[in-house]
């Protein structure tokens, strides 16, 4: 996955790795809205193997904006808010 100049940035804002943005990638919920898709990572998505779910548990509310029209996806920006899920899914499909 390809990285944008401001998702660089606000990935170490919220001190993110890559190995968590692969986590969020993996266990995350997928939502196309507003012209781009959205991985949530919830709670519930979080595996419960103990190990697992403290190293991962703070990145709880993480979301991921991601172009995936081309052959690569591109991460555009990322932001948490753990009641994020559902004013994206409230979001219109596309963009007009």
């Amino acid at each position: 996955m390809h990285h944008t100049k401001h998702a660089v940035v606000r990935r170490a804002q919220r001190n993110l790795t890559e190995q968590d943005i692969e986590f969020v990638f993996e266990y995350g919920r997928f939502i196309r809205c507003a012209g781009a898709l959205h991985v949530f990572l919830c709670r519930r998505d979080i595996p419960s193997e103990k190990e697992l779910y403290q190293r991962y548990a703070r990145l709880e509310g993480t979301t991921l904006v991601v172009n995936d029209t081309g052959r690569v996806p591109v991460l555009i920006t990322t932001y948490r808010n753990r009641r994020a899920y559902k004013g994206i899914r409230s979001k219109a499909k596309y963009r007009r």
